[in-house]
């Protein structure tokens, strides 16, 4: 992807290693906050660019306007660093799997309100990627001392597995399944094309 000012900030990807929350409320107003740090753009290896930092500016700027360009942010307040000027190491660290914003905004939506996770028929449990093509997830006691497991190939193959599980045993037709990622599920979700 060639960054210029025409590039689309939800192709951008977000550079924290958790599922990106935008945590500022309101609107961006860069002229209330001039000695602001930059927003840093850094190129990745496969040739995306990462927000390596202002990861809620630009979620403020997305939930204004989700067809948001590089020319809606001041150019004293971006900074841009092509791969192999800047750390990549601590990144791979801290993200080894970033996605681009348009998929956190799409999931966020998707997931609807928070009410629904309010509500006490939800089952709430943990699943994580133990190896490559080998995920593992556990259901939170359902009973005294009672907890289901399932493994799968997929984090979706293993979560259907684990609510399929759940279900019979509780003889339910519907639940609702609530699994916390313990660490990153997916491969990174990469803009380039070949």
């Amino acid at each position: 992807m060639r960054l210029n000012k025409n590039t689309k900030l939800s192709d951008l990807m977000y550079g924290h290693g958790d599922q990106f929350i935008c945590t500022l409320s309101g609107k961006f107003y860069p002229e209330k906050y001039p000695g602001s740090p930059a927003i840093q753009l850094c190129e990745l290896k496969c040739g995306c660019w990462i927000v390596a930092d202002g990861n809620s500016r630009v979620g403020m700027i997305l939930k204004a306007n989700p067809d948001a360009i590089l020319a809606d942010i001041p150019t004293d307040l971006v900074s841009i660093e092509e791969f192999g000027t800047w750390d990549e190491d601590l990144m791979d660290w801290w993200n080894p799997e970033p996605k681009p914003f348009k998929l956190a905004l799409n999931n966020k939506a998707k997931s609807g309100s928070k009410n629904n996770l309010k509500n006490k028929s939800v089952i709430h449990g943990i699943i994580e990627k133990e190896a490559k093509g080998k995920f593992f997830a556990i259901s939170h006691t359902l009973g005294v001392g009672k907890a289901i497991t399932a493994t799968g190939r997929t984090a979706d193959e293993t979560k259907r597995r684990l609510e399929a599980k759940i279900k019979t045993a509780l003889n339910r037709k519907q639940i609702t399944l609530d699994l916390k990622a313990m660490n990153q599920l997916e491969d990174h979700v990469c803009n380039r094309t070949t």
